[in-house]
């Protein structure tokens, strides 16, 4: 019964690559052994010894080079059958080296060859091909010598010999059965482990994204802000380094809702959070405060530099054209401060939030820093 292999287990295992490679450390190692042991064969059929080279260094080789280059051939240019190509190679050269040594009973084990390759397709039918091939092979390799002469011994002991390894090729393929069904349970069992285990991961970290960020405008939210804010200032103590807040708020926004409606208010807010980020530098964090207010901090640049940025970023949101408005512009005042050391976080904000407040009363649309706040 076939087993259905995954598509992504068809990726992960390219079983014809390997299968191939396979045949061919085959063939490098009947090649090594031809060489190895040629002096002693040469010794053995020294009376024959010309049939026997024939067959077995120079028929043979040239026989298992064409059978191995028509098999990779036709591996890439019909991949629908590959499969099939290869358990007919592995078999043909399987048979080829046994017919080169017929006397070396031992080498039919090498009709094993399609078989243990046939593991590497991962589908179950695939091996019993292979095990019928392998037998069929192996009937051929006993019956074609005998002879209508032949004697009921001769016939009876190559009988027993099919009999034998018929069984060995037999017990092979069955326990390559048993091997891959097993490992393709094992395989899809960690597979549903693994998607579970992924979607899990998934679904924590969407849990955390939602528990950290803003629905509305995908900011992060007031939260993560305050964790943020404690690290950076930690930071900023501890390397002596600048560090500045700006508090942004939307002008008459809640005009702009009473008069067009809060869809259009709820369109505002992600627009200018939108335009806020994409002004801002790599280190910069942003997030939704609440309501119409945006925090940004601002590390390591100057009083000064801070102070460009943030109205650089003012100056774009006042040019903003908004459609749904009729015309009105959506202006943000801004409120900045510089940290001092040891300062906290809500001593910061606070200092921030009192230069909002005077940029609010004194006409809007406009930013106010902490030096400029004290001087005026």
């Amino acid at each position: 019964m076939a087993v259905a292999l995954p598509e992504d287990v068809r990726e992960f295992r390219n079983g014809a690559q390997r299968a191939i490679q396979i045949h061919r450390l085959f063939l490098a190692l009947f090649l090594a052994g031809n060489l190895l042991f040629a002096p002693g064969e040469w010794w053995l059929h020294r009376a024959h010894l010309l049939p026997f080279a024939l067959r077995a260094w120079v028929f043979a080789p040239l026989a298992m080079f064409c059978i191995q280059g028509m098999a990779e051939w036709s591996a890439r240019k019909h991949p629908g059958v590959r499969e099939n190509t290869l358990i007919a190679s592995g078999t043909l050269l399987a048979l080829v080296t046994t017919a080169a040594y017929p006397e070396a009973q031992p080498l039919r084990a090498a009709l094993l060859l399609p078989i243990v390759t046939s593991i590497l397709h991962l589908q179950v039918e695939k091996v019993w091909l292979a095990g019928t091939a392998a037998f069929a092979a192996e009937l051929a390799l006993t019956l074609m010598p005998l002879s209508n002469r032949a004697s009921a011994a001769v016939i009876f002991q190559s009988l027993g010999q099919l009999a034998l390894w018929g069984l060995v090729l037999l017990w092979m393929t069955a326990a390559s059965h048993i091997v891959l069904r097993f490992g393709l349970r094992i395989w899809n069992e960690l597979r549903v482990q693994t998607r579970a285990q992924t979607e899990l991961w998934v679904r924590q970290i969407l849990s955390e994204k939602e528990a950290k960020t803003d629905a509305l405008t995908g900011l992060y939210n007031r939260k993560s802000f305050d964790e943020y804010l404690d690290f950076a200032l930690q930071i900023s103590d501890g390397t002596n380094t600048p560090l500045h807040l700006a508090v942004i708020d939307i002008d008459n926004f809640k005009q702009i809702n009473d008069q067009f409606g809060h869809l259009v208010g709820d369109e505002i807010l992600r627009r200018t959070a939108r335009a806020i980020q994409q002004h801002l530098a790599a280190g910069d964090f942003l997030a939704r405060y609440g309501g119409e207010e945006f925090a940004v901090i601002i590390p390591e640049i100057s009083h000064e530099q801070a102070v460009q940025h943030m109205e650089k970023i003012r100056e774009y949101i006042a040019n903003v054209h908004h459609v749904e408005l009729d015309g009105h512009r959506a202006t943000v005042s801004i409120g900045l401060s510089t940290h001092r050391p040891g300062e906290t976080r809500d001593e910061l904000f606070e200092r921030a939030d009192q230069c909002l407040y005077r940029a609010k009363q004194t006409g809007k649309n406009k930013i106010v820093a902490w030096e400029s706040a004290m001087s005026g």
